[in-house]
This record gives structure tokens, C-alpha cells and sequence, in this order.
């Protein structure tokens, strides 16, 4: 854009004055690049840019900056911009370019019309429609909030920002200042783990942003990867993620925070992978750029990276390098508690992580310590529902397994399985795990103390329903999870009179499912049928034998 108004609108240059001149000279560099857009469309939450604030009066736009005491003013005629339609965001740089080119066009009123003088006003123009993609590309306002108030305030906050998208969503997803608020929104969402609206958003803002291209499509493929890291669509991420490898047009000198944040996110979605070496590479390449932009590591590289080492270290049985990645972790946490004492939730997060590297090592005191801390923290800020605070209930079970001290893990697997129930990214496999985990506590309860915990009947209907909603009821692996929840009904039979009829019922669609897979030749599924049909009978004749006691 820069070269286009300085080849048409200053040709016949020496007719204009000095300080229109003097615009078209440092142009080129006064006008962000795309790879300026691209340092701050893909930056992890960050200290805001200094901003200016735009008044509407008089016919005119005034925006003041007071940065080194600097008074700047940038004056708009009342004609077709009108009011709000300026960013509200703009830097100091952007603000003395748009004053340049205001003053320019100013210094020609009272002239007759002229073809520099059109030119000019359409090259401020053009300057301002990018000033807009700009700040629409930019805009993390919502994404930015830490949602930490607690469940019900964070819902209510979210609702919010639904409510004032949908008011200002006119003209639709084709302005870039709607779309810039739906990626935003969509931020809010992954924050709250709200993954299907995201999903939702996503796909409807889809082909505005094919339209668009360019730094809008490198934002959408962040935003998308994202989302199904947070599904544990690891493998699907990876692939996106490369697709933003390869079709980012920066390089790292030119974009360097840009890096640091794809760099990271290949790291965690290889690790998620458990392909820890390669992962280890693209931690190198985060950590290179992280330097290179900061000047130095700050407490999230030295989280992921003292994650990384411990885990390498274990794996590797390399005790030392397992303990110095621990220290990494506890240097990380004092380093966040300095740095962002008020964010709970990421507290919360290193917290965890250092718990797991004390309790893989039998340190349980210390375990307890950080588990209980992340515990708390997440029940605060984010409440009984969110994937954040069931993983905290789901680990401090495993601590007091681990421990000896199952009847005390089953509350907090309880509170792990209504989170389940209910999550947006549920799937068979995780849920069969966590139940069949219920299972087993339930078992060596039932051999210790004859206790088998409260029931569990609201969250396993939950399940079942989402599950359902989801067409994930169908496969050999929902059967053995009707098996587990089958499994759970009966333990809980002896608090709870319909638990039995309910793990009659639950068997009765394993061994259906199974027969289906068995029939069609899965050796798997055969196998397990034969241990679901003795299940049933067992539940049948069970039942019968109650029947009977009642009515005598």
C-alpha cells in the first residue's frame, strides 16, 4: 500500500509541501508489515501496546498520545469514515503516520480539486481501512481475560461477550472488524473449554478467512490447532501446525514471537504424541526465539522446558537429568509467583507439573503439598465443571492410590467423572479409563472396608447421553465401557436399589454390541463377550434371587 500511494499520489512531487514529502519518504517503514501483524496475531498474553484514545466532537476525530509526554492529534472531517469508524487501538507509530497524511491532505484545502489531492485523501484512506484490518486482526481483548471470578461468573462473563458479538455483528462475518471479534471470542471459548462453539465459530468463520488469506488464515490455522490439541486430536494439530510451518511467509528473524508461539505448540503436540525427541527440537527452536524477542527466558520456557527435561529424564532413566528438570519446574513457579502473582489459573497449572515429578519418585509429602495447592487453585478460580479442575480431582485420586489410601480417592474420581460426563471433548477412551480406574478403587475398597462410595448414576447418565449425542455409541470399545459402567451399578447396589436393574441393563447392551463385533470377526470383542454373557447371568440370576426375597 505503501508503494502504491507513493508512486500515484506524489507524482509531481515538487508541487507538495515539505511534510507530505516528508511522509512519502519514511513510508515504507511507518506502515506495519505483514510480518508485524503476525508478532501480535499469534502472541501468548503479553503487556497491551500503549493506546490512544479516539473523541468524536465537532465533526472531527481527536486522538490523543500520551506517551513521553507527547500530545499528538489526528483530525478527521465528518464525511465518510464517520464516527467509530476508527480503531481504537492504534500505536504511536500508526498515529503519527494517519496525522502526516491528515496534515498533508489539510494543507490542500481551499485548493480547486485536483488528482493529487484525490489521490491523497484516497492514499489516507486506504491507510486507514489498514489501520482497521489491523486492529481487527489483533484484537485478544476477550481472549485475554483470565476467567478466574469462579464457574458461575465465568459463565455469566462469557455470555457477555456472546451478547455483544451478536449486537455488533452487523454487516456480518465479511467486515473485518466481526471477524476479528469472532477469533476472539473463539479465545474465550478455548480458555473456558467451551470447544464446541469454538468449533462452531471456527468452521462458520472458515471461508470469510479463505477469502481473506494471508496473516487472517496463519490466526484461524492457530485457532483451529488449537482446539484440537484441546480435544486430543494430537495427530490432527501436528498436521495443521505444519501447514502453519510451511505456509507462514515470515521467517524467524522477521517474526520471532510468531515462532516461539508455533514452535511451542509443535512441541506440546509432539510430546502429547510421546515423541519427546522431536519435541525436544522444536523446544530449542521456541527457546531461540523466545531469546531472541525477550532477551532472555521467562518462567513459561522454563516450564516447558524443565517438563520436557524430567520427562526425558525418566523415560531415559537418568536420574539426574530428571532432578534438574525439576528444578527447572520450581525455579518456574517462583519465577511465575513474581511475574503474574494474580494468575491463579497458570499457578495452578506448574503446580500440578512439579506435583507430578515429586510423586513419580515416592516424594509424597511434597506431592500432597503442590497437588492440593492445584487442587484448590482451580476449584477457585474455575469450578467443579471445567477439564482444568476434573484433571486436578483425577490426580489427586492417583496420589492416594498411590498412597494406600483408596476409600479417599473415590470422592475425588467421583468429581473426575462428572467432568467427564459432560465435557465437550469427551471420547470412549478416556472415559473407559477413568471408569475402569472407579472399578478397580471400588474392588479393593469393597475387600478392605465393605465401602464402595456414593453413587455415581447422575454422571454415568451424563455419559451416556453425550456420548450418544456424539454417535460414539456404536463401536467394540463403548461396549466395554458399558461393561465397566455395568461393573459400577453392581458395587453400588448395596447403597442404591435400582443400581442393580441399571447394571443389568448396561450388560445386556455390552453383550449386544459385542455379539455385532464378535460376528464380524474381531477376536477382541469375542473375547470380552464371553465375560460379558457371565456378567449378565450372574446380574440375572441376582436379580431373580431378589425378586423372590421380595415377595416372600
Amino acid at each position: 500500500s505503501s508503494q502504491h500511494f507513493s508512486a500515484r499520489a506524489w507524482e509531481g512531487g515538487a508541487a507538495m509541501p515539505a511534510m507530505a514529502c516528508s511522509v512519502v519518504r519514511r513510508a515504507p517503514s511507518a506502515v506495519p508489515s505483514l510480518a508485524t501483524f503476525a508478532r501480535g496475531a499469534l502472541r501468548p498474553a503479553a503487556s497491551p501496546p500503549r493506546r490512544l484514545r479516539w473523541v468524536w466532537g465537532a465533526g472531527r476525530w481527536k486522538a490523543v498520545a500520551s506517551s513521553r509526554g507527547l500530545a499528538a492529534i489526528a483530525v478527521r472531517e465528518a464525511g465518510a469514515l464517520g464516527p467509530r469508524s476508527l480503531p481504537t487501538n492504534l500505536s504511536e507509530e500508526d498515529l503519527e503516520l494517519l496525522s502526516a497524511l491528515q496534515a498533508a491532505v489539510e494543507s490542500l484545502e481551499g485548493e480547486p480539486a485536483s488528482e493529487a489531492r484525490s489521490a491523497l485523501v484516497d492514499a489516507r484512506d486506504r491507510v486507514v481501512e489498514a489501520f482497521r484490518e489491523k486492529a481487527a486482526l489483533l484484537k485478544r481483548d476477550w481472549t485475554d481475560e483470565m476467567f478466574q471470578e469462579g464457574e458461575e461468573l465465568n459463565e455469566e462473563r462469557v455470555a457477555e461477550l456472546e451478547a455483544t458479538l451478536a449486537r455488533t455483528l452487523v454487516g456480518g462475518l465479511e467486515r473485518g472488524a466481526n471477524l476479528g471479534s469472532a477469533l476472539d471470542l473463539v479465545g474465550a471459548y478455548m480458555k473456558n473449554y467451551k470447544l464446541d462453539k469454538a468449533d462452531m465459530v471456527l468452521l462458520r468463520c472458515a471461508p470469510y478467512i479463505s477469502t481473506r488469506g494471508g496473516v487472517w488464515m496463519v490466526k484461524w490455522l492457530n485457532h483451529v490447532s488449537t482446539v484440537r490439541m484441546k480435544q486430543s486430536r494430537h495427530m490432527e494439530a501436528l498436521e495443521m501446525l505444519y501447514d502453519l510451518e510451511m505456509y507462514s511467509p515470515y521467517s524467524a528473524e522477521e517474526a520471532p514471537e510468531f515462532f516461539e508461539t508455533l514452535n511451542r505448540n509443535l512441541a506440546w503436540a509432539l510430546k502429547a504424541l510421546g515423541r519427546i525427541d522431536e519435541a525436544l527440537v522444536y523446544f530449542e527452536r521456541m527457546a531461540k526465539s523466545s531469546t531472541t524477542h525477550k532477551g532472555g527466558l521467562d518462567w513459561f520456557d522454563y516450564w516447558d522446558i524443565g517438563k520436557l527435561a524430567a520427562a526425558r529424564g525418566y523415560r531415559d532413566r537418568d536420574m539426574p537429568a530428571f532432578y534438574r528438570g525439576r528444578s527447572t519446574i520450581v525455579e518456574a513457579l517462583r519465577m511465575h509467583e513474581e511475574a503474574e502473582p494474580e494468575d491463579l489459573v497458570m499457578r495452578a497449572k506448574v503446580c500440578d507439573s512439579l506435583a507430578e515429578c515429586y510423586m513419580v519418585v515416592n516424594e509424597f509429602d511434597d506431592a500432597e503439598r503442590h497437588y492440593s495447592s492445584a487442587y484448590s487453585l482451580m476449584l477457585q478460580t474455575v469450578g467443579l465443571r471445567s477439564p482444568l479442575f476434573g484433571k486436578q480431582a483425577r490426580h489427586l485420586a492417583n496420589l492416594r492410590l498411590a498412597q494406600n489410601r483408596t476409600a479417599e480417592a473415590l470422592p475425588f474420581l467421583s468429581q473426575a467423572l462428572v467432568v467427564e460426563a459432560g465435557r465437550d471433548a469427551v471420547s470412549v477412551a478416556d472415559a473407559l479409563d477413568l471408569v475402569d480406574l472407579i472399578v478397580n478403587t471400588q474392588q479393593k475398597c469393597s475387600m478392605e472396608d465393605g465401602h464402595a462410595g456414593s453413587s455415581n448414576h447422575v454422571a454415568l447418565k451424563m455419559l451416556q447421553k453425550n456420548l450418544s449425542a456424539r454417535g460414539m455409541t456404536n463401536s467394540k470399545e463403548y461396549a466395554v465401557l458399558c461393561h465397566k459402567i455395568s461393573l459400577v451399578y453392581m458395587h453400588e447396589s448395596r447403597g442404591d436399589a435400582k443400581a442393580l436393574r441399571r447394571a443389568r441393563r448396561l450388560a445386556k447392551e455390552s453383550v449386544r454390541l459385542l455379539r455385532q463385533h464378535a460376528d464380524l470377526g474381531n477376536e477382541d470383542a469375542a473375547s470380552w463377550l464371553r465375560m460379558t454373557e457371565i456378567h449378565l447371568q450372574m446380574l440375572s440370576s441376582a436379580r431373580s434371587q431378589r425378586l423372590v426375597a421380595g415377595g416372600s
